[in-house]
């Protein structure tokens, strides 16, 4: 007798990456992207990407695809009755699809055979958007803390900055659309991660150059990226603001530090140090940074942030490799592939306990 296929199990992002070809899924994701593109017979296909709390997941969706809107209790339509403008306005919505893997040419592809709209109130997409694996009391306890270590001049000034509005968007903004940090409280976990490193690099070279400031490196490295909370937003998201589009971080962040600072009355030579960090931090300018880092300080803290990117971007890039897998697909952001070393792999590590 014959037995009818097994419906997929509701999967996630992560587990549909460790399924092999011809095999299928099912999910609830947030839109992030949606493109219309047209194949090689004049057929339009759509490049979609969608995200939940494990992270994000590229896939195309073809002309033969079922649409479906139930949006609404009433609603259960093929989106060619949602219309272009109803399938262009998915972006940030949340939707349930299925799909199957693929091979193309060599390369891993995932097909959504099927994409619904869902009732937003049942499924808010606040409920599906990544956030830090940090828990935002921690991060919130980790900053006080830094900014307490700090001498009264400085202090005061980290103080002033983390209150009130520009303190609650600092905590829960994301630190990129891409490549990094994309996430709610992001900016916080990044500017953390960038500060522990910077002071504990400080510390080390104090007794070399006794005219090294650890507290000028603790102020810039919590700065460094103040700018990201008028270049990106959350909605529900990260997506990059007009301003941050045609102004970038690096000027949006020094024109608030400068105004913030002549608000608090900082001495000069401050304004003029934790300054020169936020405007060099991208270490060259090719990447971005008007000047290049000049002082101890500010070479700190540029070392220290493009650290914690490729770390981030080595984590990205391993995490999805299956079982004697050890080196990652390329990763445009850092230019390279990552190695996923024995010691290094939780599978290998615990097979050698």
């Amino acid at each position: 007798m014959p037995t009818t296929p097994a419906s997929p199990k509701m999967t996630n992002t992560s587990d549909i990456k460790m399924l092999g070809v011809a095999e299928v899924f099912k999910g609830i994701f947030v839109v992030n992207a949606l493109v219309k593109k047209t194949d090689k017979n004049g057929r339009p296909y759509w490049e979609i990407t969608v995200s939940d709390r494990h992270g994000n997941l590229n896939a195309k969706i073809w002309s033969d695809a079922g649409w479906w809107d139930r949006s609404t209790p009433e609603l259960e339509t093929k989106p060619d009755m949602l219309a272009e403008s109803g399938i262009k306005g998915l972006k940030g919505k949340v939707v349930g699809v299925t799909g199957k893997v693929a091979d193309f040419r060599g390369q891993t592809q995932y097909n959504f055979n099927a994409i619904t709209l869902l009732n937003q109130e049942k499924c808010p997409p606040t409920q599906y958007i990544a956030n830090s694996e940090i828990p935002l009391p921690v991060l919130a306890e980790r900053l006080e803390s830094m900014i307490g270590s700090c001498r009264p001049e400085i202090r005061d000034f980290l103080k002033s900055v983390f209150a009130g509005e520009v303190g609650s968007a600092f905590r829960d903004a994301p630190a990129a659309v891409l490549n990094h940090h994309a996430y709610a409280h992001g900016l916080l976990e990044h500017s953390l991660a960038v500060t522990d490193s910077a002071k504990a690099m400080a510390e080390t070279y104090a007794d070399i150059y006794p005219s090294l400031d650890i507290d000028v490196v603790v102020a810039g490295a919590l700065l460094h990226d103040i700018g990201k909370i008028y270049s990106y937003s959350m909605s529900p998201i990260p997506e990059i603001t007009l301003p941050g589009a045609v102004l970038e971080h690096i000027a949006l962040g020094y024109a608030a530090f400068d105004r913030l600072a002549s608000d608090a009355n900082l001495p000069q030579n401050l304004r003029l140090e934790i300054g020169h960090i936020l405007l060099s931090h991208h270490g060259q300018k090719e990447f971005g940074s008007p000047v290049l880092p000049a002082t101890l300080e500010a070479l700190i803290v540029s070392a220290a942030d493009e650290l914690d990117f490729r770390l981030f971007c080595w984590k990205d890039a391993v995490k999805d490799l299956q079982p004697g897998q050890n080196i990652s697909a390329f990763h445009f952001a850092a230019q390279r592939r990552f190695w996923r070393t024995p010691a290094s792999s939780p599978n290998e590590a615990a097979a050698g306990n």
